[in-house]
């Protein structure tokens, strides 16, 4: 793989991982690869949206939910996909 800029390019670097860029089936090759997330998030009764490269985790939360308990389930289910996403070299953006 190289870069080119205008008629500058860089030298040829083999990759061992990662999704060509521009190509038709990227993004469905990275929600296939991704799929244990969703089992993840799931396992925690956590709502999540996949956006092409990106997963949101989100919960619905009412005034008489307990706080600790929810945020320690929603500390708990990052820490498993940090965990997860470690193992499957990709990183985890925790913003």
């Amino acid at each position: 793989m190289c870069v080119s800029v205008a008629i500058k390019t860089s030298p040829d670097v083999g990759l061992l991982f990662g999704v060509p860029q521009g190509s038709v089936l990227g993004p469905k090759n990275y929600l296939i690869y991704t799929k244990p997330d969703g089992e993840i998030i799931k396992r925690y009764n956590i709502k999540y949206h996949y956006y092409f490269d990106d997963t949101q985790v989100y919960m619905i939360l009412k005034p008489c939910d307990k706080w600790d308990d929810i945020s320690s389930s929603i500390e708990a289910c990052i820490a498993d996909i940090s965990t997860w996403m470690n193992s499957n070299m990709l990183k985890l953006n925790k913003d």
